[in-house]
């Protein structure tokens, strides 16, 4: 490898931080669980779906880091500039759903680490030890030891998922060895995992206003280099989360499509079935160490949906503290927003905790509520970040134009026309 091959390399290394942050947040419950499912379940057939949510959800990812980087401000003054009503609409959207998403990916973690370790406690103590440490290391650490961290974890589970994905088609072929059963895509069932595939399929679009408020953690100053960074970052991370969204598919459709086994509604169950699929394309002597990284795959998802929430709220504070008048504070401002951060910490592991403890019976029908409910509001936060990148603030250098501002609108109209229809076949308006 050349010297300038390395630096290349060294740099690209070096400017991740927030992109890897937001795959880490993608390549969790969306891959490793909803993409598996699809691929055991329908085979290859669901592909097309997941290849159109990265399509379409694109251009609404991109708008969180390249703002934050081009204005220094994360999307929810970009919200509060189109109108109070924007931010004060996404704030309550999100009080109504971070109870659930946080649950979503947290009880996958603690069936992986029952699994893992055993069941010397039950998945309610597991649910209770995660959340806790998960707290310590954000209130400890915050974004620097978070992006340190989540780097390691996805290059390990990037590296040891590729090799099972090699070594099962090295096992089984390159697709499945039983004759494709019939499989009806128009059928209740299937559209409702559809919608749920599809709804975290990289990740819920509100996740950009997270990504913005991570670029601005880096404490890169604002400008051309920061858009450019900002979004080399972004497209490496998207990149890789869609790659694994593909492979994950293949490995549920090489293992289980065809077998007449299905995942499990319990959480343990499905754990040791999910950990299960890379031993069976490994040999046994692989199900530690797959056991291992599935477990710290989903742990990071935990991390950092849990800092994404928090920094919402901390920065909401002081988006929402700040008034017109010439007399407010800014250190009492600032003092009201640095206890933001760990008092949503501690309200959401709590809320969180009670509701697994509450619904530890079906794992699925979980995933399948919050993801639904991110499916039937992406269109919205779509328009509010299209519209956020037209503001004034943005300079036009860094806004949508020519064929992407088209790709773009396209792309709004695709997601408001699936949502409608989702609502149209569920509800009948």
């Amino acid at each position: 490898m050349s010297i300038s091959t390395s630096n290349s390399l060294s740099r690209i290394f070096a400017l991740l931080g927030p992109g890897i942050v937001w795959a880490a947040t993608s390549i969790g419950v969306s891959h490793i669980v909803q993409a598996t499912r699809a691929g055991t379940d329908f085979g290859f057939a669901l592909v097309g779906f997941i290849v159109l949510a990265h399509v379409i959800k694109y251009p609404f990812f991109l708008f969180g880091p390249r703002y934050a980087a081009a204005t220094g401000n994360s999307l929810l003054e970009g919200y509060k500039g189109i109108g109070n009503w924007a931010l004060l609409l996404f704030l309550a959207l999100t009080a109504i759903t971070m109870f659930f998403v946080q649950s979503g990916v947290t009880i996958v973690t603690s069936a992986l680490a029952m699994n893992l370790f055993g069941d010397v406690l039950s998945l309610s103590q597991w649910t209770a030890v995660i959340l806790a440490i998960v707290a310590a290391v954000l209130l400890i650490g915050h974004y620097k030891l978070l992006n340190t961290m989540l780097k390691w974890m996805m290059l390990v589970l990037v590296v040891c998922t590729l090799i099972a994905l090699l070594a099962s088609i090295g096992k089984l072929g390159f697709g499945p060895a039983e004759s494709a059963p019939q499989i009806l895509l128009t059928s209740p069932v299937t559209i409702a995992f559809i919608v749920a595939l599809i709804g975290w399929m990289p990740t819920a679009i509100e996740v950009s206003v997270w990504h913005s408020l991570w670029v601005l953690a880096k404490g890169e100053p604002k400008g051309e280099a920061a858009v450019s960074n900002a979004s080399l970052d972004f497209n490496v991370g998207y990149a890789t989360s869609f790659v694994l969204a593909l492979v994950f598919m293949w490995m549920g459709a090489l293992l289980l499509f065809g077998s007449g086994e299905s995942f499990a509604d319990s959480a343990a169950a499905f754990a040791g079935q999910l950990v299960g699929l890379y031993s069976q394309a490994l040999g046994q002597w692989s199900w530690l160490l797959m056991a291992i990284v599935t477990f710290v795959a989903l742990f990071s998802t935990t991390f950092a949906v849990a800092d994404g929430f928090s920094q919402v709220w901390q920065r909401a504070v002081s988006v929402l503290a700040v008034k017109r008048s010439v007399t407010t504070a800014a250190g009492n401002i600032q003092s009201k927003a640095k206890y933001a951060y760990p008092v949503t910490l501690l309200v959401l592991s709590l809320g969180s905790w009670w509701i697994i403890s509450a619904h530890t019976a079906n794992i699925k029908g979980l995933l399948d509520f919050v993801t639904t409910v991110s499916f039937v509001s992406a269109p919205l936060y779509a328009w509010l970040n299209y519209k956020v990148m037209l503001s004034d603030e943005v300079q036009d250098k860094y806004r949508p134009q020519g064929a992407f501002k088209v790709y773009t609108l396209g792309c709004l109209l695709i997601l408001t026309l699936l949502s409608l229809f989702y609502l149209y076949w569920k509800f009948g308006f």
